[in-house]
């Protein structure tokens, strides 16, 4: 169990190729969650497509991120309605934002990236997140705290005690868990403090400007997604879940979802781009196709220029797969009291309640039968497949499966394009020669902060 803290990659791995490949189970014993029934691919559909009464995810999720501990206002998870409304109206909204979010992430690059034509090295992981944090806020919370440095300052400590303070937690004996666990609470909740300073007299602001019908008069509200959070609420006409709190913190759970993948997505597509040999011309074809893609659209960002960037998509894809947020992803709880079947070669095994299920992703991805040279970064590797980023299937689990997928995944895409294409007009990336590995921890990668790279202001941006 012990060992499950740096082994679990090497394990998952081991177990694909001897089991999984034979459409077999294993199992894998975790210091966090005990006994893991890793699934093979071929099975994934059949399991993953039972009811939530008999098979959990969210409890399960919300385990992985203890966020019993993690979360101040529990009800921001027992109630996720922010979940799923966010994402679903702003998908909607993607045109209209697009100007909007291509204005912020311009200042961001300027600020974290710099203007010098000359060479300088930057902390990677803190310039992806800047970035990003502005970008996400700006279609979250709006003007002005998109544009708020200790607003966002405090967003990237508030996500590193959140899945920090998850990894703690996970990584100690189930006696000890309660204790770390409130440890973690007082360090989450520190943070949490701080953000409500800045955060709650704006969310009051437009609660008033909201209800108050004189100052509704002539104010139209753009619908971002506090906005969004705040109508929910009203509309289900309980006073107590207008508190600001309350929206502070769906504000945050929604924040260290997706600004965290967002940042680890980009983070990991630059490091690869920087450790790709230059004679490869990868930058070249990607910079070369986001310049017609703009130029095309008159020299401004429309949701139709974004939709040509098909280079970029596929290369986001295969950054996503050969840099996966996990070894062993994607649990699930057996909340059936009489079980699952599932296949074990000719014969059939039941998994009682209680018991936790995953895949391995990583595994899945370096699969060499599914993806040829799967060691190699090849970011047009699906770019004439018809296979786009949001894409989710048996072979590519970058943003679940299908039958849950990431609902907010068509938002966090666009974003991702607008940065990079923004990041390859503007910006030379220096050759890092090797890329750095990641870290494997419980199971899950975790993200090199570490990492400088040297970078410069192009004079030809067009």
């Amino acid at each position: 169990m012990w060992k499950s803290l740096w082994k679990s990659a090497e394990w998952a791995f081991e177990g694909y190729a001897k089991y999984a490949k034979d459409d077999r189970p294993f199992i894998i014993e975790t210091l966090d969650r005990g006994p893991v029934v890793v699934l093979p691919p071929g099975q994934m559909k059949t399991v993953y497509k039972l009811p939530e009464e008999r098979l959990d995810i969210f409890r399960t999720l919300n385990e992985v991120i203890q966020s019993r501990y993690t979360t101040r206002d529990y009800r921001a998870i027992h109630d996720p309605f922010h979940r799923h409304i966010i994402p679903s109206q702003l998908t909607r909204e993607l045109d209209s934002f697009t100007t909007p979010l291509v204005t912020e992430l311009a200042a961001g690059f300027e600020s974290l990236w710099g203007t010098e034509l000359d060479w300088r090295e930057i902390p990677l992981w803190k310039a992806c997140f800047g970035v990003v944090a502005r970008v996400t806020n700006r279609s979250l919370c709006g003007v002005p705290l998109c544009r708020d440095e200790n607003y966002l300052n405090l967003l990237q400590d508030q996500s590193a005690s959140v899945f920090g303070g998850a990894i703690l937690i996970n990584s100690v004996p189930s006696f000890i868990k309660p204790f770390m666990g409130q440890l973690v609470r007082w360090w989450c909740s520190y943070y949490s403090r701080k953000v409500d300073k800045i955060c709650i007299p704006y969310i009051e602001k437009r609660i008033y400007e909201t209800t108050d019908i004189t100052a509704k008069a002539g104010n139209d509200t753009e619908k971002d997604g506090l906005q969004l959070i705040i109508d929910e609420t009203l509309s289900r006409g309980d006073p107590s879940l207008l508190d600001a709190k309350l929206i502070s913190d769906r504000l945050l759970v929604t924040n260290n979802a997706s600004v965290h993948s967002v940042t680890l997505t980009v983070h990991n597509l630059v490091m690869d781009l920087a450790t790709s040999d230059p004679s490869m011309g990868y930058v070249e074809a990607l910079r070369e196709e986001c310049r017609e893609a703009f130029n095309s659209a008159g020299g401004v960002w429309t949701l139709n220029a974004v939709r040509k960037l098909k280079l970029v998509d596929s290369a986001i894809r295969e950054s996503m797969r050969i840099c996966p947020f996990g070894s062993v992803t994607m649990a699930r709880t057996v909340m059936d009291p009489s079980g699952i079947e599932i296949k074990y070669g000719d014969s059939k095994v039941n998994l009682p309640r209680g018991t936790t299920v995953a895949l391995p992703m990583e595994a899945i991805h370096f699969d060499e039968g599914i993806y040829p040279n799967a060691h190699r970064f090849d970011p047009f590797r699906f770019a004439n497949l018809e296979k786009p980023a949001t894409l989710t299937d048996d072979q590519f689990l970058g943003f679940g499966s299908s039958k849950s997928p990431c609902p907010g995944r068509f938002l966090a895409v666009h974003q991702m394009k607008l940065i990079m294409a923004h990041m390859l007009l503007n910006y030379d990336i220096d050759y890092t020669g090797k890329r750095p590995e990641l870290t494997s921890l419980v199971g899950m990668k975790v993200p090199r902060t570490d990492i400088v790279v040297r970078v410069r202001r192009r004079v030809h941006q067009k």
